[in-house]
């Protein structure tokens, strides 16, 4: 029995543990349910699901189908980019989808999912083999059940090909008191109920939302989102993340001076907000482990619930080098 044979059998009984069904929920213990958002209601689309859909400055177009079939990941602009891997357009049915589907054909991913465009190819082969092992525990499940079939050249050319893509600023964060009233649709993303005109304290939370539905619902590759936080907390994370604040280190001395990543540690500017946090507490609550992890574990160890969201807010309003 080779090693990656050995590898799967392992990762697929640590799976098997963690998660019953495909749409099961892994807990990250301590972290903010806001963070690990579990499946809501059904999309509200507006878009006619039999209708051929573009979007402006696209060449070619698809129905809603077309566009939400997780094994054929709409590339409104492949003109864009060098051609996807098949595991990265098409997955590897029945179980593998395509990773375009959730990341997007720019890496931008969603605030449900993550950022890869801006991270180097051996940080996110390392972290599929860590998905694989169960090392790492993916909140919803689909990262430990994808990573667990996928073959070592498949996590390298997924990765290597979203190393390729430039990161783009895409968040807009506002600092405020009170939140129009949201729900999470059936992709575990924020929505904004229309339906409800007052607001509600923002409390300790961070709450991402798309700035337009309908781009979202086409799987757009860049689609701007409006991440709500705290008052106060960008001055307060900028803070921690500079200095440590006498709680931790300051981050650039992992994550290099701009935050773009180094030999290290991964790029964390410009990432949503609810992502680090659920990260940030991952490494607390040792669901995020391995050699790299290590590292994190006595640096957030002091940190608190609110720290970790005054973090949060700071990178996300970080400006991304190109």
């Amino acid at each position: 029995m080779n090693k990656h044979h050995l590898l799967l059998i392992t990762s697929l009984s640590i799976s098997a543990s963690i998660s019953t069904s495909v749409l099961a929920d892994n807990a990250i213990p301590d972290a903010p349910a806001w963070s690990t958002p579990a499946r809501g209601v059904a999309v509200e689309s507006t878009l006619e699901p039999a209708k051929m859909h573009t979007l402006e400055g696209s060449k070619v177009s698809y129905t809603q189908a077309e566009i939400d079939n997780k094994f054929s990941a709409p590339d409104w602009f492949p003109e864009q980019h060098d051609p996807m891997p098949e595991i990265v357009q098409f997955g590897k049915k029945p179980k593998v989808w395509a990773c375009a589907s959730c990341h997007l054909a720019s890496g931008s991913g969603h605030p449900e999912s993550s950022t890869l465009a801006g991270l180097s190819a051996s940080y996110m082969t390392a972290q599929l083999k860590a998905f694989a092992s169960g090392e790492r525990i993916d909140y919803s499940g689909h990262m430990n059940r994808m990573a667990a079939l996928m073959t070592e050249a498949e996590m390298l050319a997924a990765s290597t090909w979203f190393a390729s893509l430039s990161p783009q600023q895409f968040i807009a964060v506002k600092e405020v008191k009170s939140v129009p009233i949201t729900y999470v649709d059936s992709t575990r993303m924020r929505q904004i109920d229309t339906s409800k005109k007052v607001e509600e304290p923002i409390g300790n939370r961070i709450i991402e939302v798309p700035l337009d539905k309908e781009l979202v619902h086409k799987r757009a590759p860049l689609s701007e989102f409006i991440s709500y936080v705290p008052e106060g907390s960008i001055e307060r994370g900028q803070n921690l993340v500079q200095t440590g604040g006498g709680k931790t280190i300051p981050c650039m001395s992992c994550h290099g001076a701009d935050l773009s990543g180094s030999q290290i540690g991964p790029a964390i500017a410009g990432n949503f907000g609810i992502y680090t946090v659920r990260q940030l507490h991952g490494f607390k609550s040792n669901t995020r482990n391995g050699a790299q992890s290590a590292m994190m574990k006595p640096v957030v160890a002091n940190l608190s619930d609110k720290d970790i969201i005054d973090i949060a807010a700071y990178l996300s309003t970080v400006s991304i080098k190109r």
